[in-house]
């Protein structure tokens, strides 16, 4: 952290963030009271674009092209594995839209849980985290071949293209739209990132090594939250801050002073 300074029950820090061989300079904006993660949703979010932005520049710089664009969504029929943090976001995001376009999208979400029951996948898609790595791929099909759109799917594009999750961001793909229109995963030519923002969010409610599910699938965030909304943590938006990037970089925060972060 380069500086750090309180106004009100913010706590502003100038950060010099490593990631990769890109630097990057992100301004933390984040409550000094005891907040619940999500918080720090949109500090992360600007994180993930600047990221982005740098892969998609050198990608170009090699002559790759990212292959997504309004008028695609076969990527929205894929099982997204989003935070449980951004799964009351987005229910919040739900309950303040108006009528009737509340009601729509509630609609939507209530017939993709069914579809996704009758098909006889649910359990393995909420627990897919057990899920054996070589068994993931057969999992994504099988659901892939079921067809649910994500609810907030228009005409092939995402209505909340501001407020999509992390892991929406991340997903960059540079090959031609008819491999993802059959997910030929053989053919899905991915850009990698350097670091996986939605991850080591995910990781922040929740880790492997206790058998908790830090995932939603993002068909099921409005179920989720009716029955497990109300449990969350709530720490000082600096420790949330603090954890993050700690889990992200694999070493201790710096506390004061010009140091970048890995």
């Amino acid at each position: 952290m380069s500086s750090k300074t309180e106004e009100g029950n913010l706590v502003t820090a100038n950060a010099r963030i490593a990631v990769g061989s890109q630097r990057i300079d992100l301004k933390l904006v984040v409550p000094a009271d005891e907040v619940p993660p999500e918080a720090l949703v949109e500090t992360l979010q600007q994180f993930t674009n600047i990221i982005i932005d740098g892969v998609e520049s050198r990608a170009q710089e090699n002559g790759l092209k990212i292959a997504c664009k309004k008028g695609c969504g076969a990527c929205c029929r894929q099982l997204v594995p989003i935070s449980r943090p951004e799964a009351r976001l987005l229910a919040q995001l739900v309950e303040d839209m108006p009528e009737p376009r509340r009601s729509q999208v509630r609609t939507r979400f209530e017939d993709a849980v069914r579809r996704l029951a009758e098909s006889g996948l649910g359990s393995d898609a909420i627990n897919f985290h057990l899920v054996p790595n070589e068994d993931r791929m057969e999992l994504g099909k099988s659901y892939f071949d079921l067809g649910i759109a994500c609810p907030f799917l228009e005409d092939e594009s995402c209505s909340i293209h501001q407020q999509r999750p992390l892991v929406c961001r991340e997903y960059l793909v540079v090959s031609s739209p008819k491999h993802c229109a059959t997910l030929d995963g053989d053919n899905i030519k991915r850009l990698k990132i350097p670091a996986s923002v939605s991850s080591a969010f995910s990781r922040m409610e929740g880790t492997h090594q206790q058998g908790d599910n830090p995932y939603v699938p993002l068909i099921l965030a409005l179920a989720w939250v009716e029955a497990k909304g109300s449990e969350f943590q709530l720490k000082p938006g600096t420790e949330w801050v603090q954890q993050f990037f700690e889990d992200v970089s694999g070493k201790p925060l710096p506390d004061e002073g010009d140091t970048m972060l890995p």
